[in-house]
């Protein structure tokens, strides 16, 4: 979210390029330099930069590169057996619909905001996803009581925010932000250096050695390691908490956690809502009071048509209906076709809690490059970690 002081969660280094060619003409330290702000940024001391400085680096990266097309929806893609190649369809947004021939694919879709049943059965204009927070600012000021759903940084960034822009004269009258998550607290991602070395390729290439249902189940017991919310962020929502307290004052700011909301009753006037929640350690229900909840409840893949259409007669798929994605980053195919299909930051069972970080992009895009051209273009790294993930090697 491009929130008022928010920095990325990563080092600038990961940038588009830098991990894979720090020599790069898109890399940020050049994007600086063409801007004139490279001494500015060597006073300004911090690898975290501002998220709204990256965008404008993003959008000046993308200004450089001639064979983007922008505003098309892919709407098909079919494997031509007899010329053994691809054809992808797109929609422009006129309407007009584009034919293109391919050898390989790379898909990189994303991902979309993941709402609750709870909050998709609400119709009401301010119960949202956090990825709104931004558009919603002026409707939220004008809020008496605002509930954040989730633990996350997203999440911890809405209240940082909510929290801040109350006044204590607002506070006194009343006004307040929740905040509730079904998690055991208000944890921190993993920040340590060793920590963090599950976002290199050492990792990935460890981590892919596995069985696939390992692989599920370990990226279940991982969530601290990107789930959690930054130190700095919590050390700011603690400072403001603890001095709006002095005296015995009533902060404005309550948090709840081992709560989980299961259903958002709104008034007869629209104008006030009753978040339900259930407290799992005491087994106990108890509704909060509030007139807008934000849903700081993730992202999840929701893959479009085409690419399903292309599961079972193309595509391999495991007993779960999901690609089965090579450590090199290309899906296994079910039809003996020539073409590859390289899958982008697939979920994250596939190639670890790596695989959507900033800090692989670069690494993962120059491995899919290589392969593409046949050649090595980018040198990709032999040894990216201290640690020894799996048992020592006999010599």
């Amino acid at each position: 979210m491009l929130l008022p002081g928010a920095t990325l969660q990563v080092p600038f280094l990961a940038d588009l390029v830098t991990m894979a060619d720090p020599t790069h003409p898109l890399s940020y330290l050049n994007y600086l330099k063409q801007h004139d702000r490279l001494y500015q940024f060597y006073y300004y001391e911090t690898f975290l930069v501002p998220r709204s400085e990256y965008n404008h680096y993003c959008q000046w990266a993308a200004g450089k590169l001639e064979n983007c097309a922008y505003g098309e929806t892919v709407v098909d893609v079919k494997y031509l057996k007899d010329i053994e190649c691809f054809t992808i369809q797109s929609q422009l947004n006129e309407g007009e619909v584009k034919t293109r021939y391919s050898r390989d694919l790379s898909i990189g879709v994303g991902t979309i905001p993941w709402l609750p049943q709870w909050a998709k059965s609400t119709n009401h204009s301010l119960v949202q996803h956090s990825a709104r927070f931004g558009h919603m600012r002026e409707q939220l000021a004008k809020c008496n009581s605002v509930t954040v759903v989730g633990s996350g940084q997203s999440a911890a960034e809405c209240v940082l925010n909510l929290y801040r822009d109350l006044s204590l004269e607002q506070i006194e009258a009343g006004a307040r932000v929740n905040w509730v998550t079904r998690s055991a607290g208000f944890h921190p991602m993993e920040a340590s250096k060793l920590g963090q070395e599950c976002f290199t390729p050492a990792y990935m290439h460890y981590f892919h050695t596995l069985s696939r249902e390992k692989r599920r189940s370990i990226v279940e017991g991982q969530g601290q390691l990107y789930k959690g919310i930054s130190g700095y962020t919590i050390a700011e929502i603690f400072d403001l908490l603890y001095e709006r307290s002095i005296g015995g004052r009533s902060p404005g700011l309550s948090l709840y956690s081992n709560s989980q909301v299961n259903e958002v009753v709104i008034s007869v006037n629209n104008q006030e809502m009753e978040v339900q929640c259930y407290q799992s350690q005491q087994e106990q229900t108890f509704h909060l009071r509030t007139n807008a909840v934000i849903c700081a409840t993730g992202y999840a893949h929701q893959w479009p048509k085409w690419l399903n259409d292309l599961k079972g007669s193309v595509l391999a798929t495991d007993e779960h209906g999901d690609l089965i994605v090579e450590k090199d980053f290309i899906a296994q195919r079910c039809d003996q076709g020539v073409g590859r299909v390289f899958v982008q930051n697939p979920e994250i069972f596939q190639h670890g809690v790596g695989g959507p970080d900033l800090g692989m992009g670069a690494y993962r895009n120059a491995s899919i490059i290589n392969q593409v051209l046949g050649k090595q273009i980018y040198r990709l790294p032999e040894s990216s970690a201290f640690q020894s993930y799996g048992i020592p090697e006999t010599k």
